[in-house]
């Protein structure tokens, strides 16, 4: 494409050649960010830049976000987060044996002892303070799961408060580091030794337990895995339950014809295990709550929270009243603002923004930004779309995140085609997901997908909004007039 652009250059008339070349020492030279070799220089005599104002406010609005067995499952407690207030996140769980009917080894009914019982979980990563301990508190599942329905963030599910099966107090710092037990050498875990009473109950009637996968249904519905709030901690922990390392394992030891051995039973998180993660978001008097008014002149910060929380609605009056003319770059710029609070080091900001049009014709309300937007390999172009958190200095000497969108294509469809100017969603989704094959206004095919983004609940940003500064959110548009 570039060799093209040369060559039409050079059939253009001598004279434009000649005035680049007469005007290049006293003209405005600017390149964007994200600009490549296509983009022209501002030359203001025949490529031109402006910046438009966004009006943007913030939204608060209560949403169950889906979470599927294989995305990472969160467990702890936020206890205050300045901008945003509290959050709690359990974990619902089944571990199962991979087959029924299934019964302990019979070693002889006196012989068979159990020697513990462990819950391991394998560990991926956490948002907040790693190095403030926390307690995670193992109950008993008073609620059924169902095979067929996918649980929301928003279900909390009923467990026996007042019978703790197991107890594990960590830093989640050390939660990498290896650990060598009972002859296994492992990382990435947490492990929970659970009350014996408990584990024994397992295997003194295991045949008549394990007959079917429904009779032990009715003898052990599942774990709840609870963040002590008591205790204490900052920080969300994010563990893979698909991981062969995430087990219930059952350590037994017999003794048969004078023989002593050391036996492990393993039940596994299997396809036929429920699962179900809720995260609770409690604002109390966090920032957040006093910028929720939806001033018409726009919010001067934005409070952007990884879902399940909040997101900015976003308009831009002078796309509207633009001319007709050659877009050769419209970017949506959108910088936080630095605090120098604390907590700012591990109450860190979200790896990717997402940016996407209103439309209330659709269930959702909201759909991918026509013709900047696309799926054609596969996957969503964010390498072209944008929304990816870059460090930049803000001009004072602080390092900030930024994010930038590319929108050159939606925006020349409303200066050209006259299409909607629409209201925009910025907001920071574990997901996106779009279930129908659509057409966008520029004639791309949208297939339905689900596609990853930020860990769930992980992160959070505080921005600059329709305020008066130089890093404002604005949309800086270089063009050429026609």
């Amino acid at each position: 494409m570039f060799y093209v652009f040369i060559r039409l250059f050079k059939t253009a008339f001598p004279i434009y050649i000649l005035l680049i070349v007469l005007s290049w020492h006293c003209t405005k030279i600017d390149t964007t960010n994200l600009g490549g070799s296509l983009i022209p220089r501002v030359d203001n005599i025949h490529t031109f830049d402006t910046t438009l104002s966004v009006i943007a406010n913030n939204f608060d609005t209560a949403v169950c976000d889906s979470v599927y067995r294989t995305d990472l499952h969160a467990l702890g407690f936020i206890n205050n987060d300045p901008f945003f207030g509290k959050t709690t996140a359990g974990m619902y769980f089944e571990m199962k044996p991979q087959y029924f009917p299934f019964a302990f080894p019979a070693a002889g009914k006196d012989s068979l002892l159990l020697d513990s019982a462990v819950l391991i979980l394998h560990y991926s990563s956490t948002y907040g303070d790693t190095l403030t301990p926390q307690k995670a508190l193992v109950y008993k599942l008073n609620d059924n799961f169902s095979r067929d329905t996918t649980y929301t963030t928003c279900n909390v599910f009923n467990y026996n408060s007042s019978d703790v099966i197991g107890e594990q107090t960590f830093i989640p710092a050390r939660l990498t580091d290896s650990i060598h037990a009972r002859n296994e050498d492992s990382k990435y875990q947490l492990r929970i030794k659970l009350s014996n009473t408990f584990a024994n109950t397992f295997i003194s009637d295991s045949s008549e337990i394990f007959k079917s996968d429904s009779t032990f249904k009715i003898f052990f519905k599942g774990f709840a895995l609870i963040a002590d709030q008591m205790f204490g901690g900052n920080a969300i922990n994010y563990f893979d339950l698909g991981n062969a390392d995430t087990r219930l394992s059952f350590y037994l030891r017999s003794t048969l014809n004078g023989v002593k051995d050391t036996t492990r039973i393993d039940f596994p998180f299997t396809v036929y295990s429920g699962e179900a993660n809720s995260v609770i978001r409690e604002r109390g008097t966090s920032e957040i709550t006093n910028n929720l008014t939806h001033p018409a002149a726009g919010d001067s910060i934005l409070y952007v929270q990884t879902s399940p929380g909040s997101y900015a609605e976003l308009k831009i009056p002078g796309l509207s009243g633009l001319s007709n003319r050659t877009i050769h770059r419209a970017e949506l710029i959108v910088d936080q603002v630095y605090s120098g609070l604390p907590s700012d080091a591990y109450l860190t900001t979200p790896n990717y923004l997402y940016l996407e049009m209103k439309d209330t014709s659709i269930n959702k309300g909201y759909r991918p930004i026509p013709c900047d937007f696309t799926t054609s390999s596969g996957s969503p172009n964010f390498s072209y779309f944008g929304g990816t958190k870059k460090i930049i200095n803000d001009g004072s000497g602080h390092q900030v995140s930024q994010y930038v969108f590319n929108i050159s294509r939606y925006v020349q469809s409303i200066v050209t085609k006259g299409a909607k100017n629409a209201s925009l969603r910025l907001s920071s989704p574990y997901s996106i997901t779009n279930s129908i094959s659509i057409v966008d206004d520029c004639g791309n095919a949208i297939a339905p997908f689900n596609f990853p983004l930020n860990n769930i609940a992980d992160g959070g940003v505080k921005l600059n909004g329709t305020n008066n500064t130089s890093t404002r959110i604005r949309l800086h548009i270089i063009y050429s007039t026609l």
